[in-house]
C-alpha cells in the first residue's frame, strides 16, 4: 500500500510542492509561522509550510490580546499589526464593585489575521513554499530516516523532519505514542459584537459559577465600537451546561443593546502536565503541544515561543546522524519546552484546579476590600498581602505559584 502511495504522488500531489523537503511545517498559525521563521535564522533548508485552510482569510476564532514584552520578544512586531494598546485589566466578581488594574507593561490588541498574512508571506520571501487549502491526514513513523506526510487528495511527500503545528485534535503521532488529545480541553464560545463607544484600552475578566463554571467570561476591545465578548468554562463542566446559553445571557444582562454581527466557538488546549511531544523526526508544538496558558488561556505568544523551539530543534535533527541522535534531540526539546514553558504552566493548572473550589463569596469579599485601595495604589504586592490575611482560600489555591 505504501508503495502505491508513493506512485500515486505523480499524478495527484499539488504541483506547488516537490517530492522531498527537509521539514515539512503542519499548520500556518503563529506556532508554524515561528517555526519556519526560526528554520531560516541559522541555516536554508528546504521547507514546506502547509495548512488545511487559509488562515488569513478564515482566522481562528481568538480574542486577540497578547502581552505587549512577550510579543515583541517572540516576534518582530509590525505597526500594522496592532489594533489597539490596553493598559487596564478590569476584573468584575459575581457582585459587588469591579476592580481595575493599570498594568505598567500593557498589552495589545492585534490583527491576528494580517499578522499570519505577513508572516507567511515573508516565509515564502525566505524560501519556503507555503501551500493552503490542503488537509494533511496522517504522518508515517520513521522509514529510512525519513517520514511520509499525506494528504486529504492521496497523496504523499517524504520529509526528514514534521513539525506539528496542526492544532490539539488533529491526531499527528500517534505511532509514537504521542497522545493525540490534550488532558485538559476546555470549550469555549464568543460573539463579535457591535457597542457604540466601547472603550479599547480596557480588557474585562467576569467570574462566578453562574457566569462561566470553572473559567471566566471576558470582553474585549476588537475594532473601533466591536468588542470580542465570549466564555470559557472548565473540562469538568464540558456537556453539562449549554455554553451558547451562557454567553447569550451574559449578553442579555450586560450587553443588551450590544449588535452581534458573528459568533464562534472551539476548544482551548491546556498544559495540565508533563507530556510526551516529540519523535525522532517529528516536534509538536503550539496547540498540538497544548502551548496553551491554563489561567488566562492565553495561546498566540505562547504558540510562538514554542514554533521557536520546535523550528530550533527541526535544525538540530536535521544534522542529526543516527535515530538514537534524532530520538536524543525530541527528549532535549521537550526539556527546552518544558523550561520555557511547561514548567509554569504545570504550576497554573495546580492553581486553576484550586481556584475552582473557592467559592464566589471570596471574590466577592476579596473585591470589597480591594475597592478601597486607590487605583494609582493597586499592585499585585498589595493585592497579595492584603490576601494573605484576609482570604486564605485563596493564598491556599495560589501556593503553587510561590
Amino acid at each position: 500500500m505504501l508503495y502505491y502511495l508513493e506512485i500515486w504522488v505523480e499524478s495527484t500531489k499539488d504541483t506547488s510542492m516537490q517530492e522531498t523537503y527537509d521539514v515539512v511545517v503542519i499548520g500556518a498559525g503563529p506556532a508554524g509561522l515561528s517555526a519556519v521563521h526560526h528554520l531560516y535564522a541559522k541555516d536554508s533548508p528546504r521547507v514546506l509550510l502547509v495548512d488545511k485552510s487559509t488562515p488569513w482569510m478564515r482566522p481562528k476564532g481568538c480574542a486577540e490580546a497578547v502581552g505587549r514584552i512577550g510579543f515583541e520578544k517572540a516576534v518582530e512586531v509590525r505597526p500594522s499589526w496592532i489594533r489597539f494598546l490596553v493598559d487596564k485589566a478590569s476584573f468584575h466578581p459575581p457582585s459587588g464593585p469591579s476592580i481595575t488594574y493599570t498594568d505598567k507593561n500593557k498589552g495589545y490588541i492585534i490583527n491576528r489575521a494580517l499578522m499570519q498574512k505577513d508572516m507567511a508571506d515573508q516565509c515564502k520571501q525566505l524560501g519556503a513554499d507555503v501551500v493552503v487549502d490542503c488537509a494533511v491526514t496522517g504522518v508515517s513513523t520513521v522509514m529510512g530516516g525519513r517520514r511520509n506526510v499525506y494528504f486529504q487528495n492521496g497523496s504523499s511527500i517524504s520529509a526528514s523532519v514534521v513539525v506539528d503545528a496542526s492544532g490539539p485534535i488533529a491526531g499527528l503521532g500517534k505511532f509514537d505514542k504521542i497522545p493525540r488529545k490534550p488532558l485538559d480541553l476546555e470549550p469555549s464560545c464568543f460573539a463579535v459584537v457591535n457597542i457604540p463607544d466601547f472603550p479599547s484600552n480596557v480588557v474585562h475578566i467576569y467570574i462566578g459559577q453562574k457566569i462561566a463554571p470553572g473559567g471566566y467570561a471576558w470582553v474585549f476591545p476588537r475594532e473601533k465600537d466591536v468588542a470580542n465578548i465570549g466564555i470559557v468554562i472548565g473540562k469538568s463542566f464540558r456537556g453539562k451546561v449549554n455554553m451558547l446559553g451562557l454567553l447569550d445571557a451574559f449578553l442579555k444582562l450586560h450587553f443588551r443593546d450590544g449588535k452581534v454581527l458573528d459568533r464562534f466557538a472551539g476548544s482551548i488546549p491546556c498544559q495540565s502536565g508533563r507530556r510526551k511531544m516529540a519523535a525522532a523526526g517529528l516536534l509538536k508544538t503550539g496547540d498540538a503541544a497544548s502551548s496553551i496558558n491554563p489561567i488566562s488561556r492565553a495561546g498566540i505568544v505562547q504558540a510562538m515561543i514554542s514554533g521557536g523551539l520546535a523550528g530550533d530543534f527541526a535544525l538540530k535533527m536535521l544534522g542529526a546522524q543516527t535515530l538514537a541522535d534524532s530520538n536524543s534531540h525530541a527528549r532535549d526539546y521537550e526539556k527546552a519546552w518544558h523550561a520555557a514553558l511547561g514548567k509554569t504552566h504545570c504550576k497554573l493548572a495546580r492553581v486553576k484546579d484550586f481556584m475552582q473550589n473557592v467559592p464566589d463569596s471570596d471574590f466577592e469579599k476579596a473585591a470589597q476590600a480591594l475597592s478601597e485601595i486607590p487605583e494609582n495604589k493597586l499592585t499585585m504586592s498589595s493585592i497579595f498581602k492584603m490576601s494573605l490575611g484576609r482570604f486564605p482560600r485563596l493564598v491556599w489555591a495560589m501556593r503553587h505559584l510561590m
